[in-house]
């Protein structure tokens, strides 16, 4: 999301000082899907969300709208996968999306000028811009669920480790992470508010790929399940602490 846009010329100088890319943080270390992807060959994974978002993977079109590009990916793979389509129809797009979803100004939030002085969406906001994107491209059974982050218990990692493990075996959802995305990365000068889509959960290693939208500067990473946990914990003044969105198609779609 990088709602300071002061980051976007951060990063250049820290690299330049010898910052590494996935730096640690706190020990803990995210992995590029390059230099592991022996998940996707075992042919005991379907990795459903992986191979229906991949085909669909995206950028952010600007430094805010992680939440635009994450919905689009989760719309084009829950809707458009495996579907036959006509030669007309197009793929989901940001600009199309958000300018049919009408109960909050999402297109000027993920705009570089913003709405009355706020970039880029909170967890109850994604929650409600997803349901009325589903709705306006004509899902007919459809749920969207939230879960914000309350903190770091056992509890909490267990049922979050359920959830993962649940989506990671339904072909019919997708996974939306809101994160501090430096709490993975490592990136300086955070806390950074973002947001990005579950692409796989290796129950086995407890790990989570994240498909980062931030394509400018990442590849998908594994990050370990208690990171991910703990990234979405963090609390930002602009948007409070993160959590998961849900989307779910019932049996029958269009």
């Amino acid at each position: 999301m990088k709602v300071l846009l002061g980051f976007l010329l951060l990063l250049p100088s820290a690299a330049a000082a010898g910052t590494p890319k996935y730096s640690p943080v706190a020990g803990a270390l995210a992995v590029p899907i390059s230099e592991d992807n022996s998940y996707f060959r075992n042919p005991g994974n379907p990795a459903y969300d992986y191979w229906n978002l991949s085909g669909f993977y995206i950028p952010q079109a600007s430094s805010a709208s992680c939440s635009a590009a994450s919905v689009t990916m989760a719309l084009n793979a829950l809707l458009n996968t495996r579907r036959g389509r006509e030669d007309e129809e197009e793929n989901i797009s940001e600009e199309a999306m958000t300018g049919k979803v009408s109960g909050l100004p999402w297109k000027a939030l993920v705009s570089g000028e913003g709405s009355e002085g706020r970039h880029g969406l909170t967890l109850a906001q994604l929650a409600a811009a997803a349901k009325e994107a589903l709705a306006a491209y004509g899902a007919a059974e459809f749920s969207v669920s939230s879960a914000a982050a309350s903190g770091r218990s056992a509890q909490a990692l267990e049922n979050f480790r359920k959830a993962l493990a649940e989506n990671e075996r339904n072909p019919r959802n997708i996974m939306l992470l809101h994160f501090a995305q430096d709490t993975l990365t490592g990136a300086p000068g955070g806390p950074y508010a973002h947001i990005s889509p579950v692409g796989a959960y290796d129950e086995r290693t407890r790990r989570v790929l994240i498909f980062d939208v931030d394509r400018q500067w990442y590849e998908p990473y594994w990050a370990a399940d208690i990171q991910v946990l703990k990234a979405m914990s963090v609390k930002t003044p602009a948007f409070g602490r993160g959590g998961y969105v849900l989307l779910k198609l019932g049996d029958a779609t269009r």
